[in-house]
């Protein structure tokens, strides 16, 4: 008896432990956390669709349309809609769009999108799609044709560098960039490259949103009103499509007449298979023209890359989806000459009324190797002033102020040569408002020291890097951006950061954003930038080294031709020219680079000479000296 006793007892302890331990649980689900079981029911009752933006045009400077938008016909399918018919309704429509069933079966098992919602299975369709789905309902249930907006870029391949393109976003986009395409969903379109990808936030404008309440079958019960999408602003480039024109242009030609000319130092004519020319505007920094070529249609883009232009663009070894203006850097050459003449004044190591051998080669003091390094035409050029020196280009006195650079920095450890032509923005980013853009290099201690360069540097720091340096060989790299934005520093006294948006509009054409406007002072003093300005006025002049391919032309320019060497006896030279027009009040600088294109006068130089002689209108008499060696 007592045993059954204690049974019931221990029975009914149990019972009560368990209606405890139940009301506890029944007391937190509905009073503790009831509102975020509420919460989460509601969520997933709603389901939130947002619709596109309507994408800001890129204009240029005078309100010419560069990238617009442009309407394309895409065939949609709701899985919801489709009913018990959907094999025969998948039939039909495979017959008109010339796509088998299966495959539009594929795309119809996406994740990507909700059940309500429809799914893209063809886009660019003609016409007489539209009307067919239209006027026999009954056999194509659930299927809509719907208006869609994509890029269009009415003048072709103009500025595809710089425009870009735009195209779908990828997984790889979301996780390198968490935080620029955060609230993107993953059939967004986004910019991919140029402004397009620069301005993205800008352009893109504000998506809408629709919100739909739904069963636990995903059955929309109710649709609430929707969220108007915003358009995206326009942006308004500092370029001038004129401009842009007249410098692919004249590249295109200036590459083509390259390669009629028979080059000695290899015995074959000129190979010029790539070049860039930047027009940039000095007092501002706003870029007026950036050409660069081979060039690609950014319009491929838009309906997706066929097999040969995908293996052009990614497997040629032209690379013509790169931005030569900005993304190559090559050895600047004598370009680089007037910006190491003012370093070496401005450390003592020359003076702007001295006199300085030129002779035909020159040997580094005590170098026990006798590295001969020679004069670019292998002739003594006398006894020579600076201005002289420029005018003629002579290379060996630029040796020894390079020697003596390195010295100096024996004594002192500054790198004095390096600092002083970084303060005219080489060695670093320029800062355009372009994604990728290349650095350059001004080798120094820390370059040659890097791990990476012990097989080329085995003996560390060597008087031939300041050397070669001084004439903007060996090591040195720049863009052809960086040249001319030193160039625009050198005429105006200051260094501008170069830009090609000026300013950012909404639809109505009010200010949003103004663009541009950073530019700082160079610490030379007038009279030393005005005497090097002076020199560069008579490289265009009789005996100058471009003092035959600008002879007749009614403006004048102040420039430096450039050649530089590429390393190798299978490459040949790179040709440079930089220019300034007018001397004496800089409107534009222009700059113009060939890959192979042998001397600065010889293909670069024409080319700056007929981009300056259409900016004006004035024609120059007779025609550019094409094949002149001089460097």
């Amino acid at each position: 008896m007592d045993r059954a006793a204690s049974r019931l007892k221990l029975l009914a302890f149990f019972v009560v432990l368990m209606f405890v331990a139940l009301s506890t649980r029944l007391w937190f689900l509905q009073v503790l956390a009831g509102p975020r079981y509420a919460d989460a029911a509601r969520d997933n009752s709603l389901r939130t669709v947002m619709t596109d933006a309507l994408r800001g045009d890129i204009v240029d400077r005078d309100g010419r349309r560069l990238v617009q938008n442009r309407l394309s016909l895409e065939v949609r399918i709701n899985r919801d809609e489709l009913g018990d018919d959907a094999e025969a309704t998948l039939a039909h429509l495979s017959e008109i769009l010339g796509v088998p069933a299966q495959d539009l079966g594929e795309q119809l098992a996406t994740r990507l999108y909700y059940s309500y919602q429809p799914v893209p299975v063809a886009e660019f369709v003609p016409e007489e799609v539209f009307f067919k789905i239209r006027e026999e309902p009954e056999d194509f249930q659930g299927v809509q044709v719907v208006e869609k907006s994509v890029r269009s870029y009415p003048n072709g391949r103009v500025a595809a560098h710089i425009l870009g393109w735009v195209g779908q976003i990828t997984k790889e986009d979301l996780e390198a960039y968490p935080s620029r395409f955060r609230g993107y969903g993953p059939s967004d379109a986004v910019g991919k490259a140029g402004i397009e990808w620069t301005y993205e936030r800008w352009l893109r404008g504000t998506p809408g949103r629709e919100v739909f309440l739904v069963n636990s079958d995903g059955e929309v019960l109710r649709e609430f009103d929707p969220t108007p999408a915003q358009p995206g602003h326009n942006v308004v480039m500092s370029m001038d499509l004129d401009v842009q024109r007249i410098a692919e242009q004249e590249l295109r030609e200036g590459i083509a007449a390259a390669r009629t000319q028979f080059d000695d130092s290899t015995g074959r004519y000129l190979s010029a298979n790539a070049g860039a020319v930047v027009v940039l505007d000095p007092k501002t920094g706003g870029v007026v023209a950036m050409a660069s070529w081979p060039s690609f249609q950014p319009g491929w883009y838009v309906r997706g890359l066929s097999d040969e232009q995908a293996r052009y663009l990614n497997e040629s070894k032209a690379a013509p989806a790169l931005n030569r203006a900005t993304q190559i850097t090559y050895a600047p050459g004598s370009t680089f000459k007037p910006f190491v003449a003012l370093a070496a004044v401005k450390e003592g190591i020359a003076h702007l009324g001295g006199y300085y051998d030129c002779p035909a080669t020159y040997v580094h003091p005590s170098d026990e190797s006798d590295t001969v390094f020679t004069n670019w035409n292998g002739q003594s050029g006398g006894i020579l002033t600076i201005a002289q020196g420029l005018k003629v280009s002579c290379d060996s006195q630029y040796y020894r102020w390079g020697s003596q650079f390195y010295f100096k920095d024996a004594d002192t450890n500054q790198q004095e040569l390096q600092r002083r032509v970084r303060q005219w923005g080489f060695g670093s980013a320029s800062g355009v408002d372009l994604p990728n853009e290349a650095t350059g290099i001004v080798p120094d201690r820390e370059y040659v020291n890097a791990p990476e360069n012990n097989d080329r540097y085995p003996f560390g720091w060597i008087p031939g890097i300041d050397i070669l340096l001084a004439i903007g060989s060996g090591e040195t790299k720049a863009t052809p951006l960086q040249v001319a934005q030193a160039y625009g520093a050198l005429a105006t006294g200051e260094l501008c950061r170069p830009h090609l948006v000026s300013r950012i509009e909404d639809r109505d054409g009010a200010l949003v954003k103004r663009i541009g406007g950073a530019c700082r002072k160079v610490p030379y003093p007038p009279a030393e930038l005005d005497y090097i300005r002076s020199a560069l006025r008579t490289v265009t002049q009789d005996g100058g080294t471009a003092g035959s391919v600008f002879a007749g032309c009614p403006f004048p320019v102040a420039g430096k031709t450039g050649t530089s060497e590429r390393g190798s006896e299978l490459l040949q030279d790179t040709s440079w020219f930089a220019g300034v027009v007018p001397a004496e009040d800089p409107e534009y600088v222009v700059v113009a680079t060939v890959e192979q294109g042998g001397f600065g006068a010889e293909t670069a130089a024409p080319i700056v000479r007929e981009v300056m002689s259409r900016i004006y209108r004035q024609p120059c008499e007779g025609a550019p000296a094409l094949g002149e060696e001089a460097d």
